[in-house]
C-alpha cells in the first residue's frame, strides 16, 4: 500500500510515541568477560568506544555536504591513500644507501710467539696483519631511478584521481539520500495535514450524531477513516524517521544520535541537457577515468622501468688496507698502506628479466583494455541517465499541469459539498486517500527527478544541484 501524506493535529501527535529516538543510554563503552577475552574474536577490554552525543538541529543541504566532505569516516580513512603514494614517490626518489665494510686479519700461528735473533736478543714473530676500512656505492644505469620514480608519481596521481572521484561519489550518494529523506518529510506532512482534518470531522461527526444529523453508521465510517489514516501516519512517519536517521551514515562519529530538522525545496527548474557535450565532459573530466588514464601510464613506465633493471648495477668500491710492520726472522715486512679501487658487475646469464619485461606489457595492455572499457561504460552510463532525467522531468510535469491541481480541487469541492449536505460521506472519504495518494505520488516524482538529475550529473562528471 503506498503511503498517504498529512498532518496531525498537534494533540493527536502528542499521542503518538516517538518512533526510532535514539537511546542516551547507547554507544557505551565496550567491556569484556574473562571468557570473552580467551576467546579468539572477541571483544578486547582494552577498546574504547566514544560515545555519541545526542543532539537535534535544523540542516540544509549545503550545510550537509560540507559536513560530508569535512566528517565522513570513509572519506578519512580514504584519504590516507593519496598519503602512503606520496610516500612511495618519496622512496622511489632516494638514492641507493652505500655499504661500510670493515675487516681486519690475525696471525693466529706466531701471534704472541718470540724467538731469539743471531745476538740473542728475543723477537716477536708475529706476521703481518691487515686492517682494512672500505666503502661500496651501488651505481645505477639506463634511467633507473627516473622510471622508478615515474611509476611512483603516476600512481600517486592515481591515488589522488581515485581519491577525487570518492568524494564526488559520495557526495553523490548523500544528496539522493537527502532527496529522499526530504521526500519522505513532506509525505509525512501531507498525511499529517489530512489527519488532522479528518480529526477535526469525527470531532464535528460525534456533535452532529448526538443532534441527530447523521446516523451511527456515519460516525463510526469516519472514526475508522481516521484510524486508517492514523496507521498510515505512524508508517509514514517510520519511513522518514529511517530515512532521516540514515543521513548519520554520511557524517562524523558524533552524529550517530543527532536528530535532523531537514530544511530544502525538491522542486527545481528543469535542466536542458546535450548529450555530445555530456558524453564529452565525462570523457574528458571524470576522475575515475582520470586515474585509470594515469593507471594505465604507470603502467607504461613499468615497461621502461623493467627493460632498464635488465642492465645489473655496479658496485664502486674504495677501501683502505693497512698492514702492520713485522719482525719475523724468516720475512720480515714494514708497515704498508694501500688504496684500492673495485667494481663489481653481476653477470646476467641466468635472469634476464624477460619474464619481469613480459609481465610488464601485459600489464599495461591491460590498463589500457580497463581504461577502454570504461570510457565505452561512461558513455552509455551518461546516454542512459539523461534518458532516465528526461522522462522523470516529464512525469513531474504531468503532475504540476492538471493533476495534482484536479485532486486538490476535487477534495476541496468534496468537502464543500459535504459540509453543505450536497455530497455523501463515502464521496468525502474517497476523495481524500486519493489525495493523499497523488501528493505523495508527487513528492516521489520530484526525488526521483532530483536523484535522476545527480545520477546524469555523476555520469558527466559534473556537479551543480542544490535543494
Amino acid at each position: 500500500m503506498k503511503l498517504k501524506f498529512s498532518i496531525v493535529a498537534l494533540v493527536a501527535l502528542a499521542a503518538i510515541p516517538p518512533l526510532f529516538l535514539p537511546s542516551r543510554s547507547a554507544g557505551r563503552e565496550l567491556t569484556n568477560s574473562a571468557s570473552q577475552a580467551r576467546t579468539p574474536g572477541a571483544s578486547l577490554a582494552s577498546w574504547v568506544v566514544t560515545n555519541s552525543a545526542p543532539a537535534t538541529n535544523e540542516l540544509t543541504f549545503p550545510d550537509f555536504l560540507n559536513e560530508v566532505a569535512a566528517a565522513n569516516l570513509d572519506y578519512a580513512a580514504q584519504r590516507y591513500n593519496v598519503d602512503i603514494t606520496k610516500a612511495a614517490v618519496a622512496i622511489a626518489r632516494e638514492f641507493p644507501n652505500p655499504t661500510l665494510s670493515l675487516s681486519g686479519s690475525r696471525d693466529l700461528r706466531y701471534h704472541g710467539v718470540r724467538a731469539s735473533d743471531p745476538e740473542g736478543h728475543p723477537v716477536d714473530q708475529t706476521l703481518p696483519e691487515s686492517r682494512i676500512i672500505g666503502l661500496d656505492q651501488p651505481i645505477e644505469f639506463l634511467g633507473k631511478r627516473k622510471w622508478r620514480i615515474r611509476v611512483a608519481d603516476q600512481a600517486h596521481r592515481a591515488a589522488a584521481a581515485t581519491i577525487e572521484d570518492f568524494l564526488r561519489n559520495l557526495k553523490l550518494n548523500a544528496s539522493e539520500a537527502f532527496a529522499q529523506a526530504l521526500a519522505a518529510q513532506l509525505t509525512l506532512e501531507q498525511q499529517r495535514r489530512a489527519a488532522e482534518y479528518l480529526a477535526r470531522l469525527v470531532s464535528a461527526q460525534r456533535i452532529r450524531f448526538k443532534t441527530g444529523d447523521i446516523s451511527e453508521t456515519d460516525l463510526t465510517q469516519s472514526r475508522v477513516d481516521e484510524l486508517q489514516l492514523q496507521s498510515d501516519l505512524l508508517k509514514a512517519q517510520s519511513d522518514f524517521e529511517t530515512a532521516r536517521l540514515g543521513l548519520s551514515n554520511f557524517l562524523g562519529r558524533d552524529r550517530g544520535q543527532t536528530t535532523f530538522i531537514l530544511r530544502g525545496r525538491l522542486e527545481m527548474e528543469p535542466r536542458l541537457f546535450n548529450a555530445a557535450q555530456l558524453i564529452a565532459s565525462a570523457l574528458r573530466q571524470r576522475p575515475d577515468l582520470i586515474a585509470l588514464r594515469h593507471a594505465r601510464d604507470s603502467a607504461q613506465s613499468g615497461i621502461h622501468l623493467a627493460k632498464a633493471n635488465r642492465v645489473p648495477d655496479v658496485d664502486v668500491g674504495l677501501a683502505l688496507d693497512y698492514t702492520t710492520a713485522s719482525d719475523n726472522l724468516v720475512a720480515p715486512a714494514p708497515a704498508d698502506r694501500q688504496l684500492a679501487l673495485s667494481f663489481s658487475l653481476p653477470l646476467p646469464l641466468w635472469n634476464r628479466q624477460r619474464a619481469e619485461i613480459q609481465t610488464a606489457h601485459l600489464s599495461a595492455q591491460q590498463a589500457q583494455k580497463v581504461l577502454e572499457s570504461a570510457e565505452l561504460k561512461a558513455e552509455v552510463q551518461v546516454r542512459q541517465t539523461l534518458t532516465a532525467y528526461q522522462l522523470m522531468q516529464e512525469r513531474v510535469g504531468k503532475f504540476r499541469g492538471e493533476l495534482l491541481k484536479g485532486a486538490e480541487d476535487v477534495l476541496t469541492a468534496k468537502r464543500y459539498s459535504y459540509e453543505h449536505g450536497q455530497t455523501t460521506l463515502l464521496d468525502l472519504l474517497d476523495a481524500q486517500p486519493a489525495d493523499n495518494d497523488i501528493h505523495q505520488s508527487y513528492n516521489d516524482a520530484l526525488a526521483d527527478a532530483a536523484i535522476a538529475l545527480m545520477e546524469a550529473e555523476r555520469a558527466a562528471g559534473l556537479w551543480d544541484v542544490v535543494f
